[in-house]
Order: structure tokens, then C-alpha cells, then sequence
């Protein structure tokens, strides 16, 4: 059955176009009109003896039909990406002030502080000594540990040197070794640092953590929050 320019007006009306100016209408409006408008150009101009079977015109409207809901779906889709992103910075701002624990040697030593880590697991070692260094590269400390385990081991270091003194704040490196199968090595170690800040990189919520002292690192690296 063919469906006459009065017929097809009629549907234009009842899909709601309207003649409105362009400057004043999205592109995702502008490019359903030109549709239908090209769509009722059709219509208007085929060949009376050979007029458009209404399947075909059913089919065309489906698929225009099929492609809006793919573009209302990238629109809902980018506004659930806006509403995690909002919730990842939401989480960022929990971390500041926090501790987190993330693989390394250099700490960072905050007045009246000290600074503390942890020995990976699956390293039982002998005679395992912390040697502690200033910025400098100066060793300024060291520790007797005596053996650890396999298990996951704590290492603390009060911030006094040899002597008892108190060291000025600042960043230290720690290096822990131990005797490994008969020769002495250094030991795999995390250190707690302090979140002063966290930023926001890119679309998909990824973070920089700002440690205090100590330059960022990114929120895949936290091993630990405390």
C-alpha cells in the first residue's frame, strides 16, 4: 500500500518534528529531521505505478528507530562513565591523610615520626641488618634484625642514629639484608608513606597518589591502606 504526502505529513506530525531553525536544534534533532524530511522526499517523488511497498517504508523508519536508541545508549552509557568518575574522586579524598604501603626503599621521616614497612613474604633470611641512609646517600643507622621467617615480616625504624639522636625530618632510604641460600642480599621491601593529595589523570577514574615527600605514584601501586 502506498502511503500519500498527506498520510506521510501525518506521521512527520506525529513523530514530532518540528520546523525550528537549525542554530537552535542539537546535531542528534538536525540529523532526525533531515532523515525524515529525506525519507517524505521519497515518499512525494516515487513512481505512481510502481509505488514503495510499505514494508520497505516500515524497514527504514525500524532502522532510523534502531540508530536512536544505539545514540541514546552511547549518551546513557557516557552518563554512568560521569557519574563513576565522580565517585572515584569521591574515594580519592577518603586516602588523604592515610597511610598506604607501596613497594620500595625510601621513606619519608616526619618530626617526631618514624618509619615503618614490610619485608616480602618467602624470604626467611639470617642475620637480616636495616641500614638506614639520608638523602645524601650517607648511612646515618642500622638495626639488627636477627632471622625472620617466610611470613610477611613488619620493620620499624625510630628515626634516632646510632647514638640515640633524633634525625631531622626529611626522606631516608631503608635496605634490608639477610643471608639467602649463603650469600647476603637485599631483601624485597614496601614502605608506609602519607597521601597529601590525590589527582585525577584521565576519563577512567585513574588517580596519582602525591606522597608526602616523595613525589606521586600511581593508585595501582597501593599494596595497603592503614
Amino acid at each position: 500500500m502506498a502511503i500519500s504526502g498527506v498520510e506521510a505529513n501525518s506521521v512527520l506530525s506525529d513523530l514530532s518534528i518540528r520546523n525550528q531553525p537549525e542554530s537552535e536544534k542539537s546535531q542528534a534533532q538536525a540529523d532526525k529531521d533531515m532523515f525524515m524530511r529525506l525519507l517524505l522526499a521519497q515518499i512525494e517523488n516515487q513512481d505512481p505505478l510502481k509505488p514503495t511497498d510499505q514494508t520497505d517504508f516500515v524497514a527504514q523508519l525500524a532502522q532510523f528507530s534502531s540508530l536512536e536508541g544505539i545514540q541514546n545508549l552511547a549518551s546513557t552509557v557516557e552518563d554512568i562513565g560521569s557519574v563513576y568518575r565522580s565517585s572515584q574522586a569521591l574515594q580519592a579524598t577518603a586516602l588523604v591523610g592515610r597511610e598506604v604501603l607501596v613497594d620500595g626503599q625510601v621513606g619519608y621521616l616526619e618530626a617526631g615520626g618514624r618509619i615503618t614497612g614490610m619485608i616480602e613474604a618467602g624470604q626467611a633470611s639470617g642475620d637480616v641488618m636495616m641500614i638506614i641512609k639520608d638523602a645524601s646517600g650517607q648511612v646515618v643507622a642500622n638495626r639488627d634484625l636477627g632471622n625472620i621467617g617466610s611470613a610477611e615480616t613488619p620493620f620499624s625504624w625510630d628515626g634516632k642514629n646510632n647514638q640515640g639522636e633524633v634525625l631531622p625530618d626529611g626522606p631516608y632510604s631503608i635496605t634490608i639484608e639477610g643471608t639467602l641460600s649463603g650469600e647476603n642480599e637485599a631483601l624485597v621491601t614496601s614502605i608506609y608513606s602519607r597521601v597529601n593529595s590525590v589527582s585525577i589523570v584521565d576519563n577512567q577514574g585513574g588517580m596519582l597518589l602525591n606522597l608526602n615527600g616523595l613525589g606521586q605514584v600511581e593508585s595501582s601501586e597501593i599494596k595497603e591502606v592503614r
